[in-house]
């Protein structure tokens, strides 16, 4: 029987062990602790809430998912979790969590993109990634892949319409081969419905370049069995701002267009399923995301059995990206945190090729850093943290196996009603998705300005004294996108072998709303660089803080303010305890500044007194406060609180000091 025992020194110099039979682990073990009651728990927890909002131990979020504030083996949606969910359904080779590195590689030339894709290797990364130059030919693929490099490595392309005559251009360096041509695997990603899914102009010109695009997607069908070449882009349902089930029923809604359209080519559902990449996005919800990918897994099933594939299914490929739309100009380095939590949530999720976007994709300069950091993300996650030695490590857990459901019916029945309607294309043709993704996008680019969805350094946390950096610009409007035309397969081919390019293959459009592509961030930084460019030539944009009363009764109201106003780019003055107006008085006729915010709305009458002389002195300052009574918004104050529109107002307030300084807004 073992025992615990205690060492202690001897008279003799040495040392014995005394036998302690109280502290018998059979003792220990046999101890017990009283299970507390459900109920019992939530009133305790309640009693102790000390949240603003109500105590709610129940509620829907916003995309229609039950979220319970305890989750217990009751939760479970079933009793054993499908291996479908868990990943186990279809067999692995090598790691129990193999996910491979996407991060693009990129040159102007046929040369410099080789060099890049060579340094990319040598740091690691497990695929042969890039982006597509126009200026790429078919001579110029010797140098991209030399002997032995794809039967080591998979390729990993995902760009635009571009692919179209690259796939092409694959195939005739694989005739060119002869007998041994090389191994070609993984995966060459376009998604044509990425087109009109950007704007309803691009309606008429979608379906050239996707007959274009199904004549070389069967083509290499042929030609290379192990290529993946169906690539359904979910990433940009996420830009869209749809919910997680929306997200995952228009995936599949895609795919079904995509699928439709090659049976009628003769290609059979399975071959479709074996050829398939979905990709996502994975937002900052991180156990949503996680129940995402879970739930995608599962559609996978549902559909192949609609489909009635017999045997095994082939399995789901998944490709993720860390999401654009969150990230920001503004304190570029919290987009560092933002990836790697996403970057997290995808591995847990099981994606098969992940590509972690550089911290400073979104500013004006961009260093390596970015992508040394993006990289090194995936080493972290693989070597230190060890998550390729884990299958499935979400598997089991209350609140995601219970979310993971949820999700799954939700997106299933959104699914049905989007086929319903007739699928993807008539909710294009009839308008449908641009005043969804209109209504939405808007809606949560609204929530980012009145600070309900939060981003760090952004709308909350925002260092004053940070150096406001040049970003690209958070809208789409105006960016170019690129068209096929439309040319018959001998003609592509003939060219191609002729030398031509990518780039002879294209024509060039404007995005004509861009609100798709904007980042969440983007007015935000826009308003930012008008502020930039007004200190530049006024010197400064400052507001005068004024704290009335104790600052135990102000102090957390201008630290709101401090908030408030950075987030356009205002520096602040601060200037308290303030007890009685004719000191408020003093520090504006000091200072002049352009607008001045009064914090301490318990004091009602002394703000009033104070607005009141300072309409009597005739200065034209802007008078803003941190709270109070209906009596201030009267007197011609304008009263911010934490729901308030902080775009809006500091757009608004910028143009009036411009105007002031007689500038043009």
């Amino acid at each position: 029987m073992p025992v615990f025992a205690t060492a202690f020194p001897a008279k003799n110099g040495g040392w014995e062990m005394e036998k302690k039979s109280e502290w018998k682990l059979s003792a220990a073990r046999s101890a017990s602790f009283p299970q507390p009651a459900i109920r019992e728990w939530l009133e305790r927890a309640e009693k102790s809430w000390k949240g603003e909002e109500p105590f709610r131990p129940e509620r829907t979020d916003g995309d229609g998912i039950r979220v319970k504030m305890l989750y217990t083996k009751e939760d479970l949606p079933y009793g054993t979790v499908p291996p479908e969910i868990r990943g186990t359904a279809w067999k692995r080779q090598g790691p129990a969590n193999r996910w491979r590195s996407a991060q693009p590689a990129a040159g102007g030339t046929a040369r410099e993109l080789s060099e890049n894709i060579g340094k990319s290797l040598d740091r690691g990364q497990d695929t042969v990634c890039f982006s597509l130059p126009e200026t790429l030919r078919l001579e110029d693929l010797d140098l991209l892949f030399p002997p032995g490099l794809l039967d080591e490595y998979p390729i990993a392309v995902r760009d635009d319409v571009k692919t179209v005559p690259f796939l092409w251009m694959m195939q005739a360096w694989a005739e060119r081969k002869g007998k041994n041509p090389p191994r070609i695997r993984g995966f060459v990603g376009f998604d044509p419905l990425v087109l009109p899914l950007q704007s309803r102009e691009f309606l008429p010109r979608f379906f050239p370049v996707y007959e274009g695009w199904l004549e070389a997607v069967v083509a290499s069908g042929e030609k290379f069995p192990e290529l993946r070449t169906v690539f359904v882009d979910g990433t940009v349902y996420e830009r869209g701002a749809l919910s997680i089930p929306e997200q995952l029923a228009f995936a599949f809604a895609a795919f079904v267009f995509h699928a439709e359209n090659l049976r009628k080519k003769g290609i059979p559902p399975s071959d479709i399923f074996s050829k398939t990449v979905l990709a996502f996005s994975v937002g900052s919800s991180f156990f949503p995301e996680i129940a995402k990918l879970r739930a995608a897994k599962y559609l996978w099933k549902l559909l192949a059995k609609a489909y009635q594939i017999g045997g095994d299914v082939p399995k789901i490929t998944i490709y993720a990206e860390t999401s654009p739309v969150n990230k920001t100009a503004a304190d570029p380095f919290v987009n560092m945190l933002r990836s790697a939590n996403e970057a997290f949530a995808a591995v847990v999720g099981q994606v098969d090729f992940l590509h972690v976007l550089p911290y400073d994709r979104v500013l004006a300069e961009k260093t390596g850093l970015g992508e040394r950091i993006a990289l090194n993300t995936h080493h972290i996650l693989r070597e230190e943290a060890r998550m390729h030695a884990v299958a499935d490590a979400a598997g089991g857990s209350y609140y995601i196996e219970s979310l993971t459901k949820q999700i799954i019916e939700r997106a299933w029945q959104l699914f049905l009603e989007i086929d319903g309607k007739g699928g993807i294309l008539s909710l294009l043709e009839k308008g449908e998705w641009f005043e969804t993704v209109r209504n939405r996008k808007e809606e949560r680019i609204r929530s980012v300005h009145t600070g309900e969805t939060k981003l760090i350094g952004t709308n909350v946390y925002r260092d004053p004294k940070e150096k406001i950096l040049s970003g690209e610009e958070g809208k789409g409007e105006g960016a170019e996108v690129l068209l096929l035309a439309p040319r018959p397969p001998e003609e592509i081919l003939s060219l191609v072998q002729g030398g031509a390019t990518i780039g002879d293959f294209l024509e060039k459009a404007q995005i004509p709303d861009g609100l798709l592509n904007e980042r969440l961030s983007g007015r935000l930084e826009s308003l930012l660089a008008e502020s930039r460019t007004f200190i530049k030539e006024a010197g400064k944009l400052a507001v005068g803080l004024i704290g009335f009363g104790d600052p135990k009764e102000h102090r957390r109201e201008m630290d709101f303010a401090l908030s408030f106003f950075a987030v356009g780019g205002f520096a602040c003055v601060e200037c308290g305890p303030v007890r009685e107006a004719g000191e408020a008085l003093g520090f504006i006729e000091r200072t002049s500044l352009p607008v001045y915010c009064l914090c301490g709305f318990r004091k009602v009458e002394l703000l009033l007194d104070t607005v009141r002389k300072i309409k009597e002195k005739g200065i034209p300052a802007a008078l803003f406060s941190t709270g109070g009574d209906g009596k201030l918004a009267e007197a011609g104050v304008t009263v911010i609180g934490e729901k308030s529109d902080r775009y809006r107002i500091l757009k608004g307030l910028l143009e009036k000091i411009m105007e002031m300084n007689g500038n043009e807004a």
